[in-house]
Parts: C-alpha cells; structure tokens; sequence
C-alpha cells in the first residue's frame, strides 16, 4: 500500500489572521488500479478524540487497518484529520470555528484531492477512467459527514458508521451531564477510561486498548458540544439525496438504529446494517472484518 501525507491551505474558509491548514493521507494499491470499473475515491472523516489513523493506525497491527483492506480490494482511500484535530490546524479562539467552517475545509481537501488524482499529479490512473467519489463518516465524523452532504453534496455514496441523530447513547456515561460539564470553548481530551465499555467489548486486547488511548488527541469543544445536542445535523440528512448506508456495532450510539433510515427521507436507498461482536469502535472490534466487508459489498451494489 502507498501512503501519499497531504495538506491543504484553508485559510480562505476561515475568519482567521494566521494560516489555517488541513491535513491527511492518501492511500493507494501498490499494484496498477484496475481499468474495469470505475475507480473509488472512500473521503473518511474520524471521531472525537481520534484522527485520520483511526483508518490506519500504523502503531498496531496491519490487521487493523481499514485503509489496508479497502486499497487491496482497489480503493483509494483519503483519511482526512478534522479542521482542529489531528496534525490539522487547531486555531485560536476555538469558539469561532463552525460546523459549516470545519465542513467546507473538508469538502475543499475532497474536491482538491479529486482534481489532482484526475489530473496524474500523484497517480497514474488508467485513460478515460470515471472517478467515484464516496463519503465515510464514523462517530463524530458521521456527524460531520451528514453535514458536509447535506450542504455540499461532496458524495455519491455516503457511509455513516456509528451517529446517530437520536438523542446518543453513550454506554454508563450521561450525554447530557457530559454537555453540561464542557468548557466554554478550546480543545479538550476525552475522558477514554470512562468509555471504556461503550468503545471496546470485552474481548479486544487490553494492551491494544492502551497503545490506542496513548495516540488518543484533542476535540474543539465545538464539535463536543455539536455531537450531544440532539437532531444537530437532522435537517442536511434531510436533504441527502445519494445512496446512505448506516452501519452499527452491538454497543453503539443509538437507542433504535432502523429509526435512523426515517432522517434520510430523500436518499435514494437507505440500508440499515448492524454488525455483531463490535462496540463503538468499529476499527478495533473482533468483528472488524465484517464491517469492512458490509462497506465494500454495499459500495458495490451502489
């Protein structure tokens, strides 16, 4: 697999003085892309205190690393780092970053990315070949990943992993005293040891867990406060048009997930996929290969 680090100057979408930048990675097949079908572009979006390697988190094992499996089966893969996380700009004063700033950053990098791939500026891709762009979204990210659709129609396809535009549930832990207890604004660590059974079943490995913890960064207070608040980004998944796909693990985010087709009245197909042996953290789960496999087979058919 080729690993291609990216940034992108988003300035120009921000009110800031001082240079604004977005980070990611490109992955890619070693091998030439095949010319038989269109070529899929997968934009991936992360949760809160994760980054772009949740889909390729280079200190664990190969295993388990989305971006891995999916460039085997001829993806290409851009796992982008949220404006305010990861190696991503986090600017000063955090309050003045947007759900609309942070989404325009994104589909910036998306459309960017689209143009130079089209173009051979990192890859050759095969003469004459349609690029296919699709969105994934997980966790906070789903959140994200609604957004950005609903108001940019970055997708054709959209994968939502683990959101929910219920009121969240979040295993032992309150979303509501979790809200009221937030800063007025700035970045913020999670609380990962509180989590520790909405995240992870009882079967992942400790030490994998610890190894995962110690790569675990910071959120805008932003975006916290955007994914507790209920039907935050209802009104853009009611205005998503292209194929959605909601996928959740057996400990997730939502108290009904075949509720959750019912926001997406205007998308052209709606498939509701509960993957069993996963918590939250899909990426880590014993049963990961099952998620990633219910996302490849549902690109397919889309």
């Amino acid at each position: 697999m080729r690993q291609i680090k990216l940034t992108w100057n988003v300035s120009h979408l921000t009110p800031y003085s001082v240079p604004v930048t977005l980070s990611g990675s490109l992955f890619a097949p070693d091998q030439a892309i095949a010319t038989e079908r269109p070529v899929d572009l997968l934009v991936c979006l992360h949760g809160g205190s994760c980054c772009g390697e949740y889909y390729h988190p280079s200190y664990l094992d190969p295993s388990y690393s989305f971006a891995r499996f999916m460039t085997e089966r001829g993806y290409l893969v851009l796992a982008l780092d949220t404006l305010g996380m990861g190696n991503s700009s986090k600017p000063e004063p955090e309050k003045q970053l947007t759900l609309e700033m942070i989404a325009a950053a994104s589909n910036f990098a998306a459309r960017q990315a689209v143009g130079a791939l089209q173009d051979g500026e990192w890859l050759q891709l095969p003469p004459h070949s349609k690029l296919r762009v699709s969105g994934l979204g997980h966790s906070m990210g789903g959140m994200l990943s609604v957004y950005q659709q609903g108001r940019f129609k970055s997708f054709e396809r959209l994968i939502v992993a683990g959101w929910s535009n219920l009121p969240l549930e979040l295993g032992d832990t309150d979303a509501a005293s979790v809200q009221a207890s937030l800063s007025d604004g700035g970045y913020i660590p999670t609380d990962r040891q509180t989590m520790r059974g909405f995240f992870h079943l009882s079967d992942v490995p400790e030490d994998l867990i610890a190894r995962d913890d110690q790569h675990a960064g910071l959120t805008p207070v932003t975006l916290a406060l955007a994914a507790l608040t209920p039907g935050a980004v209802e009104n853009e998944a009611g205005a998503i048009e292209c194929p959605v796909l909601l996928l959740y693990g057996e400990v997730d985010v939502s108290p009904d997930p075949q509720r959750e087709a019912s926001f997406y009245p205007h998308a052209s197909d709606r498939t509701v996929t509960l993957i069993g042996h996963a918590a939250h953290m899909h990426n880590m789960a014993s049963s990961r290969l099952q998620v990633w496999q219910a996302m490849d087979t549902w690109l397919q058919a889309h």
